[in-house]
């Protein structure tokens, strides 16, 4: 009975510094993983590999291109995301959603010029989607160019003249058919 006791306190002993030398060496590996970096790629690199090679294996996927695109922006590159943008966009040349994403980066790069010109190429390709003539005369009032704003407004209240919008769309147009809209000199 003694010799079980002394042997389990042996065994109580070596397993408590087994467990201490690997607490330890844990410990050791994430101090010099935080101080001398892993090595390995960051998060946005291993996705942005990732979208690189869907879009290699998939290349008439709009999908895929438009993971791209995401890499691309969530790393600030977004030329290359415009240019993903782009192909998903000339994949699926008929869908808003697409270049809704085309857009959107075209402003988060700064060139609001390029996101009026890409809806502006949607609306004409797709001169019955209303909600992107809505789109087009928003854009077009933030870039300054009320009287192509003005008639994307009224072409909206054109094609859905019971949408929920519309009185707000109206007292836009209102606004700067009078001048007070943006601050900006009306030039189409």
């Amino acid at each position: 009975m003694l010799l079980d006791q002394k042997r389990t306190r042996r065994t109580v002993q070596v397993v408590a510094i087994l467990t201490s030398l690997a607490f330890a060496g844990v410990i050791f590996v994430v101090l010099g993983l935080i101080f001398f970096g892993g090595g390995g790629k960051s998060a946005e690199d291993q996705v942005l590999d990732d979208a690189t090679a869907r879009v290699q294996e998939q290349p008439n996927n709009p999908e895929a291109y438009e993971e791209l695109a995401s890499a691309y922006a969530a790393k600030n590159q977004y030329p290359q995301a415009i240019d993903a943008a782009e192909q998903a966009v000339a994949l699926q040349p008929n869908d808003l959603e697409r270049v809704q994403t085309l857009v959107s980066l075209q402003l988060q790069a700064g060139d609001s010029a390029g996101a009026v010109n890409t809806l502006q190429e949607y609306t004409a390709k797709n001169p019955r989607d209303a909600e992107a003539f809505l789109q087009l005369g928003q854009q077009a009032e933030q870039a300054g160019r009320t009287q192509l704003a003005l008639l994307a407004y009224q072409t909206f209240l054109r094609l859905e003249p019971d949408d929920p919008n519309v009185q707000a769309v109206r007292a836009r147009i209102q606004q700067l058919s009078s001048g007070a809209g943006t601050g900006t000199t009306p030039a189409g």
